[in-house]
C-alpha cells in the first residue's frame, strides 16, 4: 500500500501543472512572431549592436522546440497512446495547417509573385506537383515551414519513448547536437528533414529537462547568470565574425559552425531559471498568450506575409531605416495582440470547431 501511494504521489507530481513553462511558451510566441516583424519595422540590420540583438532575438524557435519536448514529457509519458496522439496533431496541428495553407497554395499557382515561389526555389511548373510541393514545405506562409518538421518529430514519439524508458535521452542528444551546429537550418527552411536534425536534439533536450526537472532547476538556477553571459558572448562572437541571423545552407557544405543554437538553448535554460523564480505566481499576461500560442502562431504569417508577397515590399510604415530592436517589438506587440483578437473572435464563432481551423 505504502508503495502504491509512493507512486500515485510521484505521478501527480510529474504531470502537475507548471506556471513556469505555460509562462514560457507566452514568451517563445513573441519571440516566434518577432523573427517576422523586423523588416515591417524598417530595421536594417548593419552595426554591430544591430546584429548583436539580432542574433539574440532569431531563432525562437528552439525556445518552442525545447517546451515541445519538456510538454511531451509531462504530459503524455504517463498516459501514452500513439495513435490517439497521432490522430490529435493531425486533427488540431496538420488540418489547420493544410485549411489555411489553401488560400495561399491557389494564390501561387495563379497570379503568385513574380518569378512564381515554386518555380523559382524548385524549377516545378506542374500545378499539383507546385501544390505538393508547398504543403511538403510549408512554403505557402512564413513560419509555415515548422509543420511539416513538426508532423515528423511527433511521428517520432515512440522512439522518443524508447529513449525515455531506457534514459538513454542525453546519451542522444548531445551528439545529435553536435551534428546539428554543423548542418544548420536548411536554405529558406525548404528541407523539413534537415530542419528535423537540427531541432531533434533540442526538442531531446527538453525530455531531459522534465525528465530530471529536480536535478535541472537547482543547476540552472545556481549557474544561470554564467549561462546567460556565455549565450551573449556568442551572440557577440556571431556578430563580429559570422554575421547575423540563422546561417541557413545546404545539409552537407561545411560552413562555420552554428553558434546561435547553443546560444539559444542556453537562453532558454536562462529564461526558465527566471521563470522557475516565478512559479507560485500566475501571471494574467503571459498565461493568456500561452493559452493562444498556436493559434497567433497559425494567424500572424496571414498579416506579415502580404507585406512583403503581394505589395513586394515590407515597408509598408515607411520606416526603413529608421527602425531598430524597439520598433520591431512594438511591431511584434501590435501583431501579436490582432493576431489575439482575431483568434479570440474566430473561437467566438466556431466554438470547439475552431481547433480545427485555428489550432485552439
Amino acid at each position: 500500500m505504502e508503495a502504491k501511494t509512493q507512486v500515485s504521489t510521484q505521478t501527480k507530481k510529474s504531470t502537475s501543472f507548471l506556471n513556469s513553462i505555460n509562462h514560457f511558451r507566452g514568451i517563445a510566441i513573441i519571440f516566434i512572431v518577432m523573427a517576422h516583424c523586423y523588416r515591417p519595422a524598417g530595421w536594417q540590420i548593419e552595426t554591430f549592436a544591430d546584429k548583436a540583438w539580432f542574433n539574440l532575438m532569431m531563432n525562437g524557435t528552439v525556445f518552442f522546440v525545447f517546451i515541445s519536448g519538456f510538454l511531451f514529457h509531462h504530459v503524455f509519458y504517463h498516459r501514452w497512446d500513439y495513435k490517439k496522439y497521432m490522430k490529435s496533431k493531425t486533427k488540431f496541428v496538420f488540418l489547420p495547417y493544410l485549411l489555411l495553407s489553401l488560400p495561399w497554395i491557389v494564390w501561387h499557382l495563379t497570379v503568385g509573385t513574380d518569378p512564381m515561389m515554386h518555380k523559382e526555389l524548385a524549377d516545378i511548373t506542374m500545378p499539383a506537383e507546385a501544390a505538393g510541393w508547398y504543403v511538403i514545405t510549408g512554403r505557402t506562409l512564413t513560419a509555415y515551414w515548422y509543420i511539416p518538421m513538426g508532423m515528423m518529430l511527433f511521428a517520432l514519439s515512440p522512439w522518443v519513448m524508447y529513449l525515455i524508458k531506457k534514459q538513454q535521452v542525453l546519451y542522444y542528444a548531445i551528439p545529435l547536437l553536435l551534428i546539428a551546429i554543423m548542418v544548420h537550418r536548411p536554405i529558406s527552411n525548404l528541407n523539413a528533414i534537415q530542419s528535423l536534425v537540427y531541432f531533434l536534439p533540442v526538442y531531446l533536450l527538453g525530455v531531459w529537462g522534465s525528465a530530471h526537472r529536480d536535478k535541472l532547476f537547482p543547476f540552472i538556477d545556481k549557474y544561470w547568470l554564467p549561462m546567460l553571459l556565455t549565450g551573449i558572448a556568442l551572440a557577440l562572437i556571431q556578430a563580429q565574425y559570422f554575421g547575423a541571423g540563422t546561417l541557413n545552407k545546404a545539409p552537407f557544405e561545411m560552413t562555420v559552425p552554428d553558434l546561435m543554437l547553443p546560444q539559444k538553448i542556453l537562453l532558454t535554460l536562462v529564461i526558465l531559471a527566471i521563470l522557475n523564480k516565478f512559479e507560485h505566481i500566475s501571471i494574467a499576461p503571459l498565461q493568456k498568450l500561452a493559452e493562444v500560442s498556436f493559434a497567433i502562431y497559425f494567424i500572424h504569417p496571414w498579416i506579415t506575409t502580404p507585406w512583403w508577397m503581394i505589395y513586394d515590399s515590407p515597408d509598408l510604415l515607411n520606416l526603413a531605416g529608421q527602425g531598430n530592436i524597439f520598433t520591431t517589438l512594438i511591431v511584434t506587440l501590435v501583431i501579436v495582440a490582432i493576431s489575439y483578437i482575431i483568434a479570440i473572435v474566430i473561437k467566438k464563432l466556431l466554438s470547439k470547431r475552431s481547433r480545427y481551423l485555428i489550432g485552439w
